[in-house]
C-alpha cells in the first residue's frame, strides 16, 4: 500500500503565537514560524511516524514544550514505537520538566497525538486532548481517548459523550507531557492495532480543530472526492478559521492507497 500525508498548522484568528507543532516522518515546525505552515510527504518507508503536539504555558513557553516533544520523537523515527512509546514519553517529559526547573517552576506542557504505521498496520497513542481519527468507508472513528475532566465524567456515567463535547471541563486536562514524576506517572492511551485498508484516511489534530468543527463536518471534509491530502488539510484549516479560529489549529492528514 502507498501512504501519502500532508499537514497544515495555523496560528488562528485570536492567538498571537502558534504553540502547536507537528511531526511528519522527521519533519516538524521551525521555531517562530509564521501564521501558517504546510508540508506534504509521499516518500514510501518501512515505518511512518506522525504526531500533533499542542503546547501549553503561554506563547514561547508552550511552543518550547511542543518543540521538545517533536524533537525527542525524531530519535525514535526508526524504532518500533509500539515497544518504545513509554520510553519516548518518559524522555520527552523529563526534558520538559528540566525546562520548567530552568524557569523557576513556571509550568509548561504539551499534549501528544501520535500515529505509528508499520507493516500495513497502524497504532494510535495520545496524552491530553489532541486526537487521532480514522475515516473508513464513510464512517469516522475516534481512535484516541481524551484525558480531560469531561471525559472522566463520561467514564463515571455522569454525562454523555455528546454532553462532554460542550462541557466546560472539556479542555481541562488530566494528563499531558510536562508533569513531574512525583506528581503523576503519565500513561498514554494506546489504541488497538488496526490493519490498513485501501482508501483509509487518518486525521491527527489539535483541539483548535475539533473545538471548531464537529464530527459530522470532519467526516464530510475527510470524505471529499478527488482531493489530495494537501487539499483536505487546507480545507480543514480554512473551515476552522471560518468558524472563528479561536485557537491554534494543526491537522495532519494521511491517506492510504
Amino acid at each position: 500500500m502507498r501512504v501519502e500525508s500532508s499537514v497544515i498548522t495555523h496560528v488562528g484568528l485570536v492567538r498571537r503565537s502558534n504553540e502547536d507543532n507537528y511531526y511528519v516522518n522527521g519533519k516538524y515546525k521551525s521555531a517562530g514560524s509564521g501564521a501558517a505552515e504546510g508540508y506534504a510527504d509521499s516518500v514510501q518507508r518501512k515505518s511512518y511516524v506522525y504526531a500533533v503536539c499542542d503546547g501549553m504555558g503561554g506563547e514561547s513557553f508552550g511552543e518550547l514544550a511542543s518543540m521538545i516533544a517533536v524533537k525527542t520523537l525524531s530519535v525514535y523515527q526508526e524504532t518500533d514505537l509500539r515497544q518504545k512509546v513509554f520510553e519516548y514519553v518518559k524522555r520527552a517529559n523529563m526534558y520538559i520538566c528540566k525546562e520548567m526547573e530552568n524557569f523557576n517552576g513556571a509550568r509548561i506542557g504539551t499534549t501528544l497525538a501520535l500515529l505509528y504505521i508499520h507493516d500495513n498496520r497502524a497504532t494510535a497513542f495520545n496524552i491530553g486532548d489532541s486526537r487521532v481519527y480514522l475515516l473508513r468507508k464513510g464512517d469516522l472513528f475516534l481512535l484516541t481517548e481524551d484525558h480531560t475532566e469531561a471525559q472522566r465524567m463520561v467514564e463515571l456515567g455522569l454525562i454523555s459523550d455528546d454532553e462532554a463535547e460542550v462541557h466546560p471541563a472539556k479542555n481541562k486536562l488530566t494528563q499531558h507531557l510536562g508533569i513531574f514524576p512525583d506528581e503523576m506517572i503519565i500513561e498514554p492511551y494506546i489504541s488497538q492495532e488496526i490493519k490498513l485498508k485501501k482508501n483509509d484516511v487518518f486525521l491527527i489534530c489539535s483541539d483548535g480543530l475539533t473545538d471548531m468543527i464537529d464530527a459530522d463536518e470532519l467526516r464530510e471534509i475527510l470524505s471529499m472526492e478527488n482531493c489530495s491530502t494537501t487539499d483536505i488539510a487546507k480545507e480543514l484549516a480554512a473551515t476552522a478559521q471560518a468558524y472563528g479560529g479561536r485557537d491554534n489549529t494543526t491537522a495532519v492528514v494521511i491517506s492510504i492507497y
